[in-house]
């Protein structure tokens, strides 16, 4: 029997509702007998494989790392936080490759896997649950790598390689890699429970398989992966998944997204909803959407990453919390390219006709969700009144770039030399996007329809902002800039707008007189004087973003080690 090192968890208590499910202690050398033969080691070997998730607040860099969304072009970070510093010069070789980290997580997967009919399980319903999670991760594992390069190796439970075994394999191409996720997930979503009991929240479930699936078939209709050629192509194949019709792939991704939206519990009420209170100022929902659980009501959240409440001192806070007399780093910093993306209260754009902005005041009648995701100069943060103006003293030399903080994702209750925490949730998929996803999908296939537009103004309602404007009917190219727009607004800093470029090859296009990730950054220069305040929009640094770029290189590292491998086009 082939011995192995696996790392066994602490307490068998699968995910508790406050707890780190994954603290482990040190690594035991256990066998596969051992292991799949006993059902709580069975089941600690199945958990642990949920420890290949990771929260993103901090994805790129050793000491203090960023947000990717510090490579797009929805913030910056300052000196001294330079974990994006090589994709925004155009250097993509092993920055947030993650390769062995995520086949190490499948390999956990595939092991369960191949042992899964030795384990003595209590009952069916147990057995089918925790198989149902395995697939379900391991899908969510390749599709990781796979939106990253395009086609990678497929490794299965028959594939089960250690030191000393034949490592060089070839890419498989995306059309195979997408059916195989394809594959898992349909068992998943078959063998999974649409609800959880509140000691298992933070596990996978029918939902989560289903809303993965969606996001699937929506980034395959995609420009960049519905190309009919290269190594990453889909075409030349006419089974289930494949079929040729680009519209037909849309309609697919819209029929995912809207089974997410339908989903009904037992008892059949919805499972998901956008999460909504009686707050009086509807933005407010939006804000502590990020900061409650399902069992405090939140049941717009799908699937997300389990940890316990963060303070002050966590670099998910830290990092992001604003610098001078808050004593963050304030390294994830609003570009002026991205506020510029939100709209005024009225629903129009702040350069087109009507829009009523004033350049004098440029922070007045926005987007409702504004306030609620930016730190800007005036605004009031843990009591007091932001100056962001060259004069100002309250932020260090060197840590203040931009003209703005990030509000979203920051409980204001917790300061600095304070013990308050607070639920910090890093969430891979939620109501919204599957809503934007439908939209998008939907405008694909028929144009702007009332039932697209239904879609978007759903989300916007929540958040108290009026719905889109209604003379979009007829022109499917408007409705989907709208829908990009929108996207980049809703669901800003989750990563969503670094995949959305690339799937639709728009990384290097422009908007705004500008680029999405590559051109020009642009920042807002304060100044006062007197009771006077002026704003002056300049560049700090142009970031080089070329086609090649939609996919990521594969590290320099594993070409070497590999022969078989084919580089991505333009490395």
């Amino acid at each position: 029997m082939k011995k192995f090192k696996y790392i066994i968890l602490l307490l068998i208590l699968g995910l508790s509702a406050c707890d780190d499910f994954l603290d482990r202690t040190p690594d035991v050398n256990l066998d596969e007998d051992k292991v799949f033969t006993n059902f709580i080691n069975a089941q600690a070997f199945q958990a642990d494989i949920y420890s290949g998730l990771t929260s993103r607040f901090n994805a790129l860099g050793n000491y203090q790392p960023v947000p990717l969304s510090s490579a797009s072009d929805e913030s910056e970070s300052n000196a001294g936080y330079h974990g994006t510093k090589s994709f925004n010069m155009g250097n993509y070789n092993g920055v947030d490759a993650n390769i062995y980290f995520y086949y190490s997580a499948i390999r956990k997967a595939n092991l369960f896997l191949k042992n899964a009919e030795r384990i003595p399980y209590p009952d069916v319903k147990t057995k089918e649950k925790m198989v149902g999670e395995v697939h379900f991760l391991r899908a969510f594992y390749f599709n990781e790598m796979l939106k990253r390069f395009g086609g990678m190796p497929i490794m299965t439970e028959k594939d089960l390689l250690i030191p000393g075994d034949n490592l060089m394999r070839p890419r498989d191409s995306y059309r195979d890699c997408f059916a195989f996720i394809m594959s898992d997930l349909k068992i998943a979503i078959d063998f999974l429970p649409v609800t959880l009991n509140t000691n298992e929240y933070g596990r996978a479930t029918k939902g989560a398989a289903m809303a993965l699936k969606a996001r699937m078939l929506l980034y395959a209709a995609s420009p960049l992966f519905s190309q009919k050629t290269g190594i990453w192509g889909i075409g030349g194949t006419t089974d289930d998944w494949m079929d040729k019709d680009g519209k037909t792939w849309w309609l697919k991704a819209a029929e995912a997204a809207k089974a997410v939206i339908d989903l009904k519990d037992i008892d059949g009420n919805p499972v998901y909803a956008l999460y909504k209170t009686a707050a009086v100022n509807k933005a407010d929902d939006y804000e502590k959407m990020f900061f409650k659980r399902r069992e405090q009501g939140n049941k717009e959240i799908i699937f997300y990453k389990h940890e316990a409440p963060v303070g002050f001192s966590s670099n998910e806070i830290n990092v992001w919390m604003p610098s001078g007399d808050f004593a963050g780093a304030g390294a994830v910093q609003p570009t002026n390219n991205f506020v510029k993306l939100f709209e005024m209260a009225n629903g129009k754009y702040i350069d087109e006709a009507g829009s009523t902005y004033d350049a004098s005041k440029p922070y007045l009648n926005r987007d409702p969700r504004f306030y609620k995701i930016i730190i800007y100069q005036g605004s009031t943060w843990q009591g007091a009144t932001m100056d962001m103006s060259t004069s100002t003293i309250q932020f260090p030399a060197g840590t203040f770039l931009t003209g703005y903080f990030v509000r979203k994702y920051l409980p204001e209750e917790i300061k600095k030399n304070t013990t308050t925490t607070s639920y910090h949730n890093w969430i891979f998929f939620r109501l919204s996007e599957m809503y934007l996803n439908y939209a998008e999908a939907m405008n694909e296939v028929e144009g702007p329809t009332q039932q697209v537009r239904d879609a978007i103004n759903i989300v916007r309602a929540r958040s108290g902002v009026i719905d889109i404007p209604v003379d979009l009917t007829g022109d499917k190219k408007s409705m989907r800039t709208r829908i990009q727009r929108e996207r980049a607004i809703e669901l800003c800093f989750e990563e969503h707008r670094w995949w959305d470029a690339r799937r639709w090859s728009t990384g290097e296009e422009g908007e705004l007189a500008t680029k999405w990730f590559g051109g020009p950054m642009n920042r807002v220069v304060i100044t006062k004087s007197g009771s006077n305040v002026s704003y002056n929009e300049e560049s700090y640094f142009t970031r080089i973003y070329q086609p090649n770029n939609n996919l990521y290189q594969i590290p320099l590292g594993e070409m070497y080690k590999n022969p078989l491998f084919v580089q991505n086009p333009g490395y």
